[in-house]
């Protein structure tokens, strides 16, 4: 299964003085929440170029690669590879739902 998720444009405020732009696929949103916090995270939008996966195994392997398992664990549970999965599918039906089209990515700006 290849897949196509939006790509997020988030602010993260550190503190009053410092704030980061970081820009990243939809589904590791829930990493930056853990990080972070709710409060200190807005969301701007979508990017016009969304992230291609090959599979749910390259997509997992990327995450474990990029973020280590015990992060993974920590934020999506010990059986994170279906967690994963789990945060995946829901933003693409989101996406459908909203868009009411098959390519689910594709900003509307």
């Amino acid at each position: 299964m290849t897949g196509t998720i939006p790509v997020l444009e988030v602010t993260i405020t550190k503190d009053q003085f410092s704030s980061y732009k970081k820009i990243f696929p939809a589904h590791e949103l829930p990493i930056f929440v853990n990080d972070w916090g709710t409060e200190r995270i807005e969301i701007i939008g979508k990017t016009e170029n969304p992230h291609k996966f090959e599979d749910m195994h390259s997509e997992v392997d990327r995450l474990v690669d990029k973020y280590g398992p015990d992060k993974l664990k920590s934020v999506f549970g010990s059986s994170f590879t279906d967690g994963i999965e789990m945060s995946i599918n829901r933003i693409l039906e989101k996406e459908k739902a909203l868009n009411g089209s098959k390519d689910t990515a594709k900003s509307k700006n």
